[in-house]
């Protein structure tokens, strides 16, 4: 079976990046994306491809697909101090398949206001061009028809 071009790597309400109360993302320096407000414990590579940057406190990858296609997904806002939050399952430098576990997050030691569970996702690949099928509506880890990649 092969791998769809993307699958949702977390389950939660997909966000325009626009919608990220912080500027970095929201004015897109770190590349064009769109963000998951965090509902489920559990983030997913994407697709296939190698890890190429894990931050030891887990709330944050970045993955690289055969075809030079980098994701960054950081889980959380303000989420870098909080490490208790996280069980990483994954290293820099592991191969991954699409839907591997990265890590388990614990939702309640992350936040309880919910705009820090907003989980921005971007790609550093300036030609990309992203589809949101589902903005503002519920999406499930694996989804793979919320957001498309051109």
């Amino acid at each position: 079976m092969s791998d769809k071009n993307f699958i949702m790597p977390m389950s939660g309400e997909l966000l325009s990046l626009e919608q990220v109360p912080d500027s970095n993302f929201s004015q897109k320096l770190l590349g064009d994306g769109f963000a998951v407000r965090l509902s489920g414990e559990v983030v997913v590579s994407p697709f296939s491809g190698v890890v190429i940057a894990a931050f030891p406190t887990g709330h944050a990858f970045i993955i690289r697909r055969e075809d030079g296609l980098e994701v960054l997904i950081h889980i959380g806002l303000n989420s870098a101090g909080k490490a208790d939050a996280f069980r990483m399952q994954i290293n820099k430098y592991d191969e991954v398949k699409q839907g591997d576990v990265l890590v388990y997050v614990d939702t309640n030691k992350l936040s309880d206001q919910q705009e820090d569970l907003i989980s921005p996702i971007v790609f550093a690949n300036p030609d990309i061009k992203i589809s949101l099928h589902k903005l503002n509506q519920a999406v499930m880890v694996g989804d793979d028809s919320a957001v498309t990649l051109d």
